[in-house]
């Protein structure tokens, strides 16, 4: 289809303010629609025909937030609640390979196109840390299956046991000193990451683009978050985080700042149209109001 033209006749189109769908013909040259007319519109006599008779033709749906290494660790996580899935993450995310991360990236983009959509914003989880190469990689797999894609690492410099108010403190004493001893990456050394992605990516920004997402505000410092803002700021990028996705955050954010997430998150200067939050289900409406 990429050089070529093809008539698409027999569906319904959707008109979503009118809740319609009526019968329509629509007609694409290249990766363009040149026109969307009649049933039984003329077309070019060498157009390929699609006939979508009994099919409704919407636009390509938009996945606003998705993580691409779990498609590979489909049936591990799916009977754990968030707080066992982060916990167990770094185990079954362990070193994998750019070929890895292509795969399940690709698999993950199939599926999605299968289904109607057509873009996606893809928080990744490259453990034990981000690479320009692997986070290309995942963005060579939705070039490959022809998506548009926000790609971004998922960031953190709190260890998880440490990010939970109390929860460190529940353990036995000889567990309390294991979980002292695990360490998150370094902030300098995510900074760093975080520009060469932004600086060094390779591919066209207008159809596989690249953020940063400090992934939940407990897992990172008042300073990494501000160091995030200002990294975003310098080049305009993208923020993305998981904001209030449950209740041990939420409850975990007020223990730990005095106030909800969103409003920290107001704070810092991190809010603003360049930022997207996932979830958000524990939020008030004071903070859907500071979202906007």
């Amino acid at each position: 289809m990429a050089h070529g033209r093809t008539i698409i006749r027999n569906g319904r189109l959707l008109d979503a303010p009118n809740r319609r769908a009526e019968p329509a013909d629509i007609l694409i040259e290249g990766d363009e629609i040149r026109e969307i007319g009649a049933p039984g519109m003329a077309a070019p006599e060498d157009a390929e025909t699609i006939d979508a008779a009994d099919r409704l033709m919407i636009p390509g749906l938009v996945n606003a937030h998705t993580h691409s290494h779990g498609n590979l660790a489909k049936g591990i996580g799916d009977h754990w609640n968030l707080e066992l899935l982060i916990n167990a993450g770094p185990w079954f995310n362990y070193e994998r390979t750019r070929e890895d991360l292509y795969t399940s990236a690709k698999l993950g983009a199939v599926e999605m196109v299968l289904r109607g959509c057509t873009a996606c914003y893809d928080l990744v989880n490259e453990f034990p840390g981000p690479s320009v190469e692997g986070q290309a990689a995942v963005g060579q797999a939705y070039s490959d299956v022809g998506m548009r894609a926000v790609v971004t690492p998922m960031l953190s410099n709190v260890p998880f046991w440490t990010a939970i108010p109390g929860l460190k403190d529940a353990l036995p004493k000889a567990l309390q000193k294991e979980v002292e001893a695990l360490k998150a990456a370094p902030m300098e050394k995510l900074a760093e990451i975080s520009r060469r992605l932004l600086e060094e990516w390779p591919h066209d920004r207008d159809r596989i683009n690249v953020a940063i997402a400090p992934t939940i505000p407990l897992l990172c410092t008042d300073e990494f978050l501000t160091v995030c803002r200002d990294i975003a700021e310098e080049h305009g990028a993208m923020l993305h985080t998981h904001m209030a996705e449950s209740r041990v955050w939420s409850v975990g954010g007020y223990r730990t700042y005095g106030e909800t997430l969103t409003k920290h998150f107001q704070k810092l200067g991190i809010l603003g149209p360049r930022f997207t939050s996932a979830h958000a289900v524990w939020i008030t409406e004071e903070d859907m109001k500071r979202m906007g």
